[in-house]
């Protein structure tokens, strides 16, 4: 997504909202009711354009803020939405680059919806790392979680794994006899040493689609 080329200067983005920001340098509205009919034709396509921007903006933030309420609220990790943040991620750095070109009410309008979304990126990510940190051996062996993760949250876990082994052998693991050296081992009452969320723990769910009868799974 080409943030740059795509969004108009005067574009503003917002959690719940999108505004657009097209004021003159007197601080009063320009508009233009005399134009000939094909620059008017032109400039409805170009709100049209304009519009369907915008939609696209609200929808990254809706499924970005959907996606961090899901993820508090899973006892596991879910798939990473990397399309939604990275097209956010786009539009801050885009943001960014203009405030310092913008009169002082509007680079405060830009500054204060780039910390919203910086904010809503920042706690997504967080909260995935954190689950990573809880579990980090369990999703790096079950190639199920591996897919949900991206890359730089897989090279993390790898990492995370690794240090914690190395700590653990240095400190007591080789001192022991080589049999008992594997930590990923189950006893023969299925108890596994690695630790697993519990996917049996209470969510709350809110039907968003009426799908009929539907019979959960006991």
């Amino acid at each position: 997504m080409d943030t740059a080329s795509t969004h108009g200067d005067n574009f503003v983005f917002g959690i719940g909202s999108a505004t657009d920001v097209n004021a003159s340098a007197s601080g009063t509205m320009d508009v233009e009711n005399d134009a000939p009919a094909d620059e008017r034709a032109g400039t409805d396509e170009e709100e049209e354009e304009e519009d369907e921007e915008e939609d696209l903006v609200e929808d990254d933030l809706i499924m970005l803020t959907r996606a961090l309420t899901n993820e508090r609220a899973a006892p596991d990790i879910l798939e990473y939405e990397g399309t939604a943040l990275e097209n956010l991620m786009e539009l801050v750095d885009f943001q960014l680059k203009r405030i310092s070109t913008q009169p002082a009410l509007v680079a405060n309008i830009l500054k204060m919806d780039v910390d919203r979304v910086k904010y809503l990126v920042r706690s997504y990510l967080r909260t995935r790392l954190y689950k990573i940190e809880q579990h980090a051996r369990h999703y790096t062996n079950d190639p199920i979680y591996r897919e949900r993760l991206s890359q730089n949250e897989l090279d993390y876990a790898n990492g995370f794994v690794e240090l914690g082994d190395k700590h653990i052998r240095s400190s007591f693991l080789d001192q022991l006899p080589p049999h008992l050296r594997d930590m990923n081992e189950s006893n023969i009452r299925g108890l596994d040493m690695v630790p697993k969320p519990d996917l049996d723990s209470a969510v709350f769910c809110k039907v968003r689609t009426n799908v009929g009868e539907f019979q959960f799974e006991a």
